[in-house]
């Protein structure tokens, strides 16, 4: 389910440049066309949590995952801003409620086997975000556009969501759980919601902006411009493979703080480029480095025991979540006023505060 996520994510953020360019939308347009499908996500979050927890993460996974699936081509349909806008909503649902009930079977799969294993079931996250990348690129290499590559992705995925529901694991606790979610998360839980409010906020602006960088600032092809996410997504899928045998040797601060250092170098890397490849490079090297960062909050929110494991991710979530409304939508704005490269450097600097703060965690 991780893998179908991810390719499903993938085709939307290799969509967004063609979605952009057929409707005519200005940055602020195409920012608050992202503000709606993040806005989407957190509402999601916030009624998922403790559904989750009361009829277990495999029943709202199938639901939320076919869901996903038939939405995205509802991008079609869209003649208009506003009726994009709604669109958006209704595709950042789904994958809201689909991303905390995957992370919260992940959890539970995790207290089964006693050892780290979010970061490897993102890396198929990762592994899926390239492979819709990959696909969208090959689409329009072949002259196709938005109408063969969304239902085709549906088409593709809506089987294999239902033939991996199969083997998840219940895990229903029978209530809901009275963490009040729409309030801040429990104090325990205050930096990591932090942290992860950061990292969603980075990590969506690449989702959301690389391939329209790659396309206006650096004048490529769309094709060449949804490699650039692809690139992206097999980093972090080349360190979240690593990144469970790196967080169990080094810890989960060192890990965090060291990432957001790579994460950053990145940024700098691809905004500073004049060339194709180093921007590409730049974008490995952000991959990389976020990698490791949301499954570690994502782990730490789902552990605790006072509060369910539904609702823990969800918290968390939700404050990351937030990130994605505010992130990607503040990218495109101040592009509008300042350019898109500055917009991306300045969102960046938001990393360096996990290095200053990063040591303040836990590190179990």
């Amino acid at each position: 389910m991780f893998f179908i996520n991810g390719a499903l994510i993938g085709c939307w953020a290799s969509a967004i440049p063609q979605i952009k360019q057929r409707l005519a939308l200005d940055d602020g347009d195409l920012g608050l066309a992202l503000l709606c499908f993040a806005f989407g996500s957190i509402l999601a979050m916030l009624f998922g949590g403790p559904k989750i927890d009361r009829f277990g993460s495999r029943l709202i996974l199938g639901f939320s995952g076919l869901g996903f699936c038939l939405s995205l081509p509802l991008v079609l349909l869209a003649g208009s801003l506003s009726e994009l806008l709604l669109v958006a909503v209704v595709i950042g649902f789904a994958n809201g409620l689909m991303d905390v009930s995957m992370n919260a079977q992940g959890v539970t799969v995790e207290r089964g086997l006693e050892r780290p294993i979010l970061s490897s079931l993102h890396a198929f996250f990762s592994i899926g975000g390239m492979a819709g990348a990959g696909a969208a690129a090959t689409v329009y290499a072949l002259g196709g556009g938005l109408q063969h590559l969304l239902p085709g992705a549906a088409v593709v995925l809506l089987p294999a969501a239902l033939i991996a529901l199969r083997p998840l694991l219940g895990d229903a606790q029978g209530v809901e759980s009275k963490a009040r979610l729409i309030a801040l998360p429990p104090r325990a839980l205050w930096l990591v919601a932090a942290f992860a409010f950061i990292a969603f906020v980075c990590e969506g602006a690449m989702f959301d902006w690389s391939a329209v960088y790659l396309r206006e600032v650096m004048n490529t092809g769309a094709s060449t411009a949804a490699l650039g996410f692809g690139v992206f997504s097999a980093a972090m899928a080349a360190g979240r493979l690593l990144g469970d045998r790196v967080v169990a040797r080094h810890g989960r601060v060192r890990v965090l703080r060291v990432s957001a250092v790579a994460a950053v170098l990145g940024y700098a890397l691809a905004l500073a480029a004049s060339a194709v490849p180093l921007a590409l490079a730049g974008y490995a090297l952000i991959g990389f480095g976020v990698a490791n960062i949301v499954p570690i909050l994502f782990s730490l929110g789902g552990s605790r025991r006072d509060i369910g494991h539904g609702s823990g991710i969800a918290a968390v979530a939700t404050a990351g979540y937030s990130g994605s409304l505010l992130g990607p939508a503040w990218v495109g704005f101040l592009a509008d006023a300042a350019g898109l490269r500055l917009s991306l450097a300045f969102t960046a600097l938001f990393l360096l505060l996990l290095v200053a703060f990063g040591a303040r965690a836990r590190n179990p």
